[in-house]
């Protein structure tokens, strides 16, 4: 009985295989799930991804609304579709980040399953050597990439090729294929490397042909055919190709022409200082082992003269993803190379990779011992999980806007954009931004007229705020909960006004009959401009309890002075958010003071000649 069942089979080693194989998806995908969950990814492109997969699950296959109209109009990468059954019965952007790591764990247990037989233990010391490599980490930790696919086909292909499993083999290099056209290169080396080491003919033929085919064809008839204008447009398709590489030219033709009349050109940027650091940082984890197999290390050599060429200094650095298919290029030359060695030769040569990875691993690695205690992207923080609550509470069938932090938090729907990009004519329903994450695709300073515009204009409100995130719903034209007309002189008129309240720790909702202390209180004052003014008002808004004592009090130019008085033109209608921080219990509810003064204290009295007017909260 128990020999039917195939456990009882493995061997220890297989079980220590397992083991670590474990240990690094299970610590990987915590790592990377945290980093999304503490709002380090990004829109572009974790959030094309997810769009993609999650609108192909449901009937629109690869369709998007982050900058393209579908993912494989950059990249051919068909195999994305692999992923939608898994959203059928998880539909989590958390997934993904499970996945990579299978994939990238599982190119390096092909190494283990490689010495099975022979010498398990040099399997498992090579398997080992590539999950400890730092740039493995870096690659698993930046989000998900569709490559990560890839490098699991690449080192299928490669463990069937050295097997001489031709048909496992053709299986892997299509994953490859399929995950991004530039891993042609790989089918190319090894159509060549069946050719002359294995003399197949018959098969690395085909496999040559088809891995050149697929490098000319793809970028440059299949990708226009589906929408892209190659070397024209801006970041779409291989116009990159025009952006990473214009010293070349802007056109295969012109970049062939270049070559060929200056074949050195790209050693401006091969031989800078910074990238021979980042390739020699690449290797010596590996021990060199790759050294003993230059023909199959040699598969790596085309990836990494394209980084190494560019223009771009993340690519031409090998930060990011960008080293990920060369990795299990290097492992697999080196796990070749030892098994040509016998004995002590072998065994001497296992060593040296486990201490150079290991050794690696210490000095390199993002997530090395001595880097743990100062790691923050980990940690998620109550504003974090309060701020997760908050989008899960937007319609899913909303068209929405967000910030690039917040938009991998809201990719599945029909339509997201990073803010503030969107098409000519689109009105997004929600749109929503963190004051205090990351602006791209803006600088800071454009981010804050672009947030003022939000928060002083009343076409949209404020649906939902909890700490620095605001959620506005379009209301066309919002209309404050209590109405006013106190006019000041003949310059301005307070139309109403909107209150909420915060709760320490919690997020903003409407007035409750009590007001703890340490509950911030949120006034939203709606102006109406009756004339133009030649000089600049400051409002203020002071909070008293029922004794008449002052709570807290805020003073500033109408909109945190992104609508100074001095500019605005008759008939203009705002809104203006001033927040009150309460010290002690308000139990009988408050009264607002709220009046204007100029730049000498003198006050803009209303139409009564006082120099401010009382608001009852709650009215």
């Amino acid at each position: 009985m128990n020999g039917k069942n195939p456990l009882h089979r493995l061997r220890p080693m297989d079980w220590a295989a397992i083991g670590l194989f474990l240990l690094y998806v299970a610590a990987f995908s915590w790592m990377s799930i945290r980093q999304h969950q503490s709002f380090q990814t990004n829109a572009l492109d974790l959030a094309k991804f997810d769009q993609a997969i999650w609108n192909t699950a449901q009937g629109r296959p690869f369709r998007i609304t982050l900058i393209q109209d579908s993912i494989v109009q950059s990249h051919f990468s068909p195999i994305l579709a692999v992923y939608a059954p898994l959203y059928w019965l998880w539909s989590d952007v958390r997934l993904l980040f499970i996945v990579q790591s299978l994939c990238l764990a599982g190119a390096g247990l092909f190494l283990y399953l490689f010495f099975r037989d022979d010498a398990p233990w040099i399997g498992l010391v090579l398997f080992g050597a590539y999950l400890l490599h730092p740039s493995l980490h870096q690659v698993n930790l930046y989000e998900f990439r569709r490559i990560t696919t890839a490098v699991l086909g690449a080192s299928l292909a490669l463990y069937a090729l050295f097997k001489r499993h031709y048909g496992l083999m053709l299986a892997g290099l299509l994953v490859a294929l399929l995950s991004k056209e530039n891993t042609a290169f790989l089918a190319i080396g090894m159509g060549l490397y069946l050719i002359l080491a294995h003399r197949e003919f018959k098969v690395g033929v085909p496999v040559l042909v088809t891995g050149a085919a697929w490098l000319i064809l793809v970028p440059l008839v299949l990708l226009p055919a589906l929408g892209t204008p190659q070397f024209l447009a801006k970041n779409t398709g291989y116009s990159l190709a025009g952006k990473y590489f214009s010293y070349l030219g802007h056109s295969p033709a012109e970049m062939v022409r270049t070559l060929l009349r200056d074949p050195a050109a790209p050693l401006a940027y091969v031989l800078r200082q910074k990238r021979l650091l980042a390739v020699l940082n690449l290797l010596w984890p590996t021990g060199f082992l790759f050294l003993l197999a230059p023909g199959v290390a040699a598969f790596g050599l085309p990836f990494l003269g394209y980084l190494l060429a560019s223009k771009s200094d993340s690519m031409g650095e090998l930060t990011a993803w960008y080293p990920a298919i060369i990795l299990p290029l290097l492992a697999w030359a080196g796990a070749f190379g030892l098994s040509e060695l016998k004995g002590r030769w072998r065994a001497g040569a296992a060593v040296v990779v486990a201490g150079a990875s290991l050794a690696g691993y210490l000095t390199l690695s993002g997530v090395r011992p001595t880097q743990w205690s100062r790691i923050r992207r980990f940690e998620v923080s109550d504003h974090h999980r309060r701020a997760e609550e908050a989008l899960q509470r937007i319609p899913p069938e909303a068209v929405v806007a967000a910030q690039d932090p917040l938009v991998p938090h809201l990719s599945h729907r029909e339509a997201i954009y990073l803010f503030p990009w969107y098409p000519e004519g689109t009105i997004p329903e929600y749109v929503v931004l963190d004051r205090e994450m990351r602006t791209y695709p803006v600088k800071r300073p454009t981010y804050r007229t672009l947030f003022y515009d939000l928060l002083a204009g009343t076409e949209y409100e404020i649906n939902d705020q909890t700490g620095s995130l605001f959620v506005f719903r379009r209301a066309g034209r919002v209309e404050p909960s209590t109405s006013r007309s106190d006019q000041f002189a003949d310059s301005l008129t307070l139309q109403g006004f909107s209150a909420a309240l915060a709760r320490p720790g919690k997020g903003f909702e409407p007035l409750p009959s009590e007001f703890p202390a340490g509950s911030t209180l949120r006034i939203s004052l709606f102006w109406h401009v009756d004339r133009s003014m030649d000089q600049n008002y400051t409002v203020f808004v002071h909070a008293l309890d029922k004794s008449g004592a002052l709570l807290d009090q805020h003073d500033s130019w109408p909109a945190d002075a992104h609508r100074p008085t001095s500019v605005l033109s008759a008939g203009t209608v705002f809104r203006d958010v001033h927040y009150l921080t309460l010290p002690r219990e308000a139990p009988d509810g408050l009264t607002l003071r709220v009046g204007l003064y100029d730049g000498e204290g003198n006050p803009l009295l209303t139409q009564e000649d006082q120099s401010f007017v009382i608001l009852s909260v709650p009215e």
